[in-house]
């Protein structure tokens, strides 16, 4: 609902811009690179658990795999072992269409991972770095597996939680979803506030341009992957 708010504040404000010659800098950064600044950039990221910026050991010596099934769901904490891990749910064939949450928390309940499932469109699987700390819980959904992942160097993101220098190289960037899909681009920095970037679709309009310096956070949300196009 926020969103789509939003969305109306924005289609507004382009209308205004022709009644006006200076528009504002939360139209202009949206016009040039679909980038959404202020109050609704803070509504969109909310609270981010600040184990983001951690790095761990991810050889992934310690890793185990874990099949979530109904009689774990209602366990009050899953907490996987340190390591790279890929959380996606296990969908029954002869089930309806299903959907439900997967949320990551840190050892003082902060939100770090918040994403969707569908079985049938949008978001199939999280990737993301757990501490040992971390916590995984699951809502509207009855079974998942949570699977350690190695780390390579990609120029195509899924979503979940990625670092520049370790799952893709530093350089300047366009931007896309190779599919229709709609969500965010979340780029950290430590010691800087967070950048948010929007896409709505695959055309044009929706590339954006980024610099990708090592070390920075990428949280890929809401989409099931984002191409990235050195320039």
């Amino acid at each position: 609902m926020k969103r789509m708010l939003f969305l109306c504040f924005i289609t507004c404000l382009f209308v205004l811009i022709g009644c006006s010659e200076q528009p504002s800098e939360k139209v202009l950064r949206y016009q040039e690179n679909n980038e959404i600044i202020d109050k609704e950039k803070d509504e969109i990221i909310g609270e981010v658990s600040d184990t983001i910026y951690d790095t761990i050991d991810r050889s992934n010596a310690e890793a185990e795999e874990i099949i979530i099934s109904p009689v774990l769901k209602d366990m009050p904490d899953i907490i996987p072992k340190e390591g790279r891990y890929s959380i996606a749910p296990l969908w029954s064939e002869v089930m309806a269409p299903q959907a439900g949450r997967v949320l990551v928390y840190d050892q003082d309940n902060v939100l770090l991972v918040s994403e969707v499932f569908d079985s049938l469109y949008g978001v199939q699987s999280v990737t993301v770095d757990l501490n040992g700390s971390h916590s995984v819980h699951l809502d509207g959904i009855n079974e998942a597996i949570i699977t350690p992942v190695d780390t390579q160097f990609s120029n195509q993101l899924s979503t979940g939680i990625w670092e520049v220098g370790k799952d893709i190289e530093a350089g300047e960037y366009s931007v896309y979803p190779p599919e229709y899909g709609f969500g965010d681009l979340h780029v950290y920095e430590e010691g800087k506030p967070p950048r948010v970037f929007e896409f709505l679709d695959v055309s044009p309009e929706s590339m954006v341009d980024i610099q990708l310096i090592e070390g920075q956070k990428l949280r890929v949300s809401g989409l099931s992957l984002l191409q990235f196009e050195l320039k």
